[in-house]
């Protein structure tokens, strides 16, 4: 608006600078009578100019000027003005040429980040390091009832894990295809490997922990079907510690459930409340099928899985998941193998209520297979006829045995920084299938533990996450070494963890 103002008054301007200019020069030319009258006669004092008033000509000179400096100024101002032009021009002195010398600076470059060179593809990941004390200074420093933070009395490192992810989508035809890779190194590897017992796992300190390809079919909303290896579906904690409420893992984390499935899944979302998802892997812990393994409860086919994902409402979601597949219960004196089928149910409800506190129950019930059961069994001493048609003794099995347990979970919001969280844990393992009480000459423990946990949660900044916890363990046997000194076990553990954890991902820089 201020430009075309100014387009106007200069045009005004201009408009009546012309014709001033012309009524003087009228006034100034004498008419015909005037010039047809005698000199003198006539009035020069009114005509002739002084030094106080200038001539006609000199007065269109300077107008003539004006006009010339306004209508340099209405371009100046037209080329400031263009649509979509962003310029710090100033306008210089008229050159000898009439023309303007804009003073533009040169278009500074676009910024390079790793988010723009990635593209759709993320790559976070994080390092977690923590300080464990165990009052009963166990003689290996290795806690009771411990996965990951096992090593007690010290500094240790956890895990530093490298996470790319590039999600499917249906933008197009090759953005249906996405991945996932993520490896780590440190204690939660190991664990995670020597969980493998069918000849991919090492026990070394570095894990592939996922690797699968995704692709977004067009069926429906989309189907999304995954081949490869990833973590278990069960669960309400996870392998990364920034993860979950509390710095330590669960009893159910460590004992009831599988770290990671191999296989394919396939997941249908009808809506954002319900989604389905099935999956057909090669067991639990296990990278391939091995008929030929050395433990029991392995896995020996294939196992089915199944999850409902339900989420009413912005305070309620509840996941169901049920996995089933055979596994190996014993081999007989001629090295083939009793199967029986291994299955379990796990369910995770979350209630938020407020933007302060959230609640989380998770419940596990695993049943099905025989235990190998040495006690019973000594091939010397009985006789062929109590034996089954593969030649084991039938009083080596003992009946369809279970394992069950309950966690639930508190946490209050104090501020955005800050956070206080809570755990409790009941686990029963009424035959010693699980082992969470420690088998004694191979022969499987009966027994229950019960833990509880309070965490306080400190966010430095929004990568560096702080933590302060305080468990408590105790259990139905003596399971808890103490040091050489005592040279006992006792039922109890208490342990002080300070965690530190970092955290990073690319999509905070887009």
């Amino acid at each position: 608006m201020n430009c075309i103002n100014k387009l106007a008054i200069a045009t005004l301007a201009t408009t009546l600078a012309l014709g001033w200019a012309g009524a003087s020069r009228a006034e100034d030319k004498p008419s015909d009578k005037e010039a047809a009258q005698p000199a003198a006669t006539s009035q020069p004092a009114a005509t002739q100019p002084t030094a106080a008033q200038p001539s006609s000509d000199q007065r269109l000179e300077e107008l003539e000027k004006e006009v010339a400096a306004l209508q340099q100024e209405i371009a100046a101002l037209k080329e400031d003005s263009a649509p979509g032009l962003k310029t710090a021009a100033l306008v210089q002195p008229v050159a000898a040429t009439g023309g303007i010398t804009p003073n533009a600076p040169a278009d500074e470059a676009p910024k390079v980040n790793l988010a723009g060179l990635l593209g759709p593809v993320t790559l976070s990941g994080f390092g977690d390091a923590y300080y464990s004390y165990d009052p009963n200074h166990p003689p290996d420093n290795q806690a009771g009832l411990r996965s990951f933070e096992g090593p007690t009395n010290g500094f240790n490192f956890n895990m530093a894990e490298l996470i790319l992810d590039k999600p499917p989508d249906a933008m197009s035809a090759e953005g249906r295809l996405g991945y996932h890779v993520s490896a780590g190194y440190g204690t939660a590897a190991r664990i995670v490997n020597e969980s493998d017992n069918t000849g991919f796992g090492d026990g070394s300190n570095f894990f592939l922990k996922e690797a699968y390809l995704s692709y977004l079919a067009p069926v429906g909303k989309g189907l999304t079907v995954s081949v490869g290896k990833f973590v278990t579906p069960m669960g309400a904690e996870v392998i990364e510690s920034n993860a979950n409420w509390n710095y330590t893992r669960g009893l159910l984390f460590d004992y009831a459930i599988p770290f990671f499935h191999f296989g394919a899944s396939a997941k249908y979302a009808f809506n954002s409340k319900v989604a389905v998802t099935g999956y057909l892997v090669n067991g639990w812990n296990n990278t391939i099928i091995n008929h030929d393994c050395c433990a029991f409860g392995v896995s020996s086919g294939l196992t089915y899985g199944a999850s409902l994902a339900i989420t009413p409402n912005m305070k309620w979601s509840v996941t169901e998941n049920y996995f089933a597949g055979p596994v190996v219960d014993a081999f007989n004196e001629n090295g083939s193998t009793f199967n029986d089928w291994k299955q379990i149910s796990d369910t995770v409800i979350g209630y938020t209520p407020n933007s302060k506190w959230a609640f989380q129950l998770n419940g596990d019930y695993g049943f099905g297979p025989r235990v190998f059961d040495p006690r019973v069994c000594d091939f010397a001493i009985v006789s062929p006829a109590s034996r089954t048609p593969e030649g084991l003794p039938s009083s080596c099995l003992s009946s369809s045995v279970d394992w069950w347990g309950v966690a639930g979970y508190a946490k209050y919001t104090l501020s955005p920084k800050t956070n206080f969280a809570v755990r409790y844990e009941y686990y029963d393992d009424p035959e010693g299938f699980s082992g969470i009480i420690p088998a004694i000459d191979s022969v499987p423990q009966r027994g229950w533990a019960q833990e509880v946990t309070g965490t306080y949660s400190y966010n430095v900044t929004s990568s560096f996450l702080f933590r302060a916890e305080y468990r408590y363990d105790f259990a139905s046997q003596p399971i808890f070494e103490q040091s050489f000194s005592a040279d006992r076990s006792v039922k109890e553990q208490n342990t002080a963890t300070l965690g530190f954890v970092y955290t990073f991902s690319s999509a905070n820089l887009k």
